[in-house]
């Protein structure tokens, strides 16, 4: 009787220490659950928003002072505020590629990046934030006053903003194909051409630097519109595409376009 009650302890010992293992396994695993879930939902937990941009296309983004400014900046700014979301801009290389940089953990990027149809397999597009326009230049001091003047002349555009530009707009025109900017112009100043469709940007920061030489006779919108990339499925996209629609409903967008768009020319 001895024996086979000391048996049992045992036994009894035995079954205690394998059900407090399995009671200290299975609260382990639901701890690590909830981690895992809030991993998963990080890009909508009200935590700071983690944005990329490359600063290298003014007025866009670029560096001054050791900070990142620009229209974009000042755009993903005002998102945050009113997603009550700190932020934080980090600098990166944009090839492209639409893919997002493996050894930075972004919510989403800003850079002046055109919305391709065929990228969206890829990636998320936010609705677009801006619309290019393009400058219609003329040498200063000829007899081409108006836009009705160049129909039929040769007008300079880069070969790779041709197909932004609306195809029944360029048949006015004799265009001619260009992979630079910079010859363009000497071609547009040696009068080999007789104007020039270029994007507000570039334009405009010509314009400035050559004060005189050139005369703009028109903006025109094209079909370049820009919109932020968020990761394939983001939870963020419903509610930046609801500020966007907002900012620009209240005249936010305008005060911040006219900052960093306005040359008065």
């Amino acid at each position: 009787m001895f024996l086979c009650f000391k048996s049992k302890n045992k036994n009894f010992f035995l079954l205690k220490i394998f059900l407090s293992a399995v009671m200290i396994l299975l609260l382990f695993s639901t701890v690590n659950c909830k981690v895992t879930d809030n991993t998963e939902n990080a890009d909508s937990d009200g935590g700071t928003l983690v944005v990329g941009c490359d600063a290298t296309y003014p007025p866009f983004e670029s560096i001054k002072d050791g900070s990142i400014v620009g229209f974009d900046i000042d755009i993903i700014k005002e998102i945050a505020e009113r997603m009550d979301r700190d932020i934080e801009i980090k600098s990166i290389k944009w090839d492209n590629t639409y893919v997002f940089p493996e050894e930075m953990d972004l919510d989403m990027i800003i850079s002046a990046i055109p919305i391709l149809e065929e990228k969206e397999s890829l990636i998320d597009f936010s609705d677009p934030y801006f619309t290019m326009e393009y400058m219609l230049i003329v040498l200063s001091g000829i007899d081409l006053k108006t836009e009705g003047d160049l129909k039929g002349r040769e007008v300079g555009v880069l070969n790779s903003e041709k197909s932004y530009l609306d195809e029944e707009y360029l048949l006015d025109y004799r265009i001619e194909g260009y992979d630079e900017v910079a010859a363009m112009f000497d071609d547009l100043r040696n009068e080999n051409i007789n104007g020039i469709l270029i994007s507000l940007p570039i334009g405009a920061n010509i314009m400035t630097s050559n004060e005189g030489i050139y005369s703009v006779l028109k903006t025109v919108k094209s079909n370049k519109k820009f919109g932020i990339v968020l990761k394939e499925g983001s939870a963020l996209k419903e509610e930046i595409n609801r500020i966007i629609e907002e900012i620009i409903r209240d005249g936010t967008y305008d005060e911040i376009y006219s900052k960093w768009f306005d040359y008065n020319i």
